[in-house]
């Protein structure tokens, strides 16, 4: 009888464990991030113009299936273009001009099965970020932050994305650019993991790379390129031209995460065997699991 009771124990407790792995197993998630520089429109890349290039470019995004991807340079017959092509997406961001059409944008689509947005705004990389149109300290151009909070509809596990495009020509812009993010990051975002994606015009040696991933700061960052334990796939940079004959060395763009996620994977995708490319820039798609 002993022996019957000591069975009966043995057993419920193995139903237990399977049961508590079954649960725990179903609470791990996993977003699939991308981040692209698609190229503004722009009749002076002649073979390369984005009337050229927008089908396969969408298309590319459709096979790779992120639940979330930050864009750069989009202008806004892109936004239309693309808006039309991305059927399961949707969208947020503005124009940097005018906070309305005018200008690129910085938008993040998200694959509305899966992802639901909260909240979303734009602030500018400026001395007065809430100003539309406004530019920022020796930059050429006016920048912007465009950011929202998602719920991953499976989990119910909200996070905050952010993805801008840094200037190509002032310094101290970028610089400045990147403190202002960490103190954005921090009062948007609260205690919630963030992501944050974009052209930052800077390679990993530069200042701007250090203050974003200061291990000091409120809202701590990593480059989901150099994270322990990720799957690293790829070539070492994301600007390639539009020249075959141009050789590349800059990895310029990124996708970085708070350590509230496990980075499974980092992948930057060479597609330069498509003539014309599918952009200037290569993108990073990044999968990152909730902790």
């Amino acid at each position: 009888m002993k022996n019957i009771g000591k069975l009966k124990f043995w057993t419920l407790f193995l139903i237990l464990c399977v049961a508590t792995s079954d649960l725990l197993a179903q609470e791990i998630t996993k977003i699939k991030v991308m981040s692209w520089n698609i190229r503004l429109d722009t009749p002076n890349d002649g073979d390369s113009q984005w009337k050229f290039r927008k089908d396969s470019l969408c298309e590319e995004i459709v096979r790779q299936s992120p639940d979330v991807v930050g864009v750069q340079e989009a202008l806004h017959n892109q936004m239309k273009d693309m808006r039309k092509q991305l059927k399961a997406y949707r969208y947020v961001g503005v124009g940097r001009d005018d906070g309305k059409r005018s200008g690129e944008y910085s938008a993040i689509f998200y694959k509305k099965k899966h992802v639901k947005a909260i909240r979303s705004g734009t602030f500018w990389l400026s001395e007065t970020p809430d100003i539309a149109g406004s530019r920022g300290w020796d930059a050429a151009c006016n920048r912007v932050v465009t950011w929202a909070e998602f719920r991953e509809k499976s989990s119910g596990k909200h996070f905050v994305m952010f993805n801008t495009h840094f200037d190509h020509m002032g310094d101290t812009a970028r610089i400045e650019s990147a403190i202002l993010i960490i103190k954005k990051t921090g009062s948007i975002a609260g205690k919630l993991p963030v992501v944050l994606t974009g052209d930052l015009n800077v390679t990993d040696k530069h200042r701007v790379y250090r203050i974003l991933t200061y291990p000091e700061n409120e809202v701590v960052l990593s480059d989901t390129r150099v994270r322990a334990g990720a799957e690293i796939k790829g070539p070492e940079f994301t600007f390639v031209g539009f020249d075959p004959e141009f050789v590349p060395t800059q990895l310029i763009d990124y996708i970085f995460a708070t350590w509230d996620f496990n980075v499974i994977s980092n992948h930057i995708l060479d597609f330069r065997q498509n003539i014309p490319y599918f952009s200037d820039h290569l993108p990073v798609i990044s999968v990152l699991e909730f902790k």
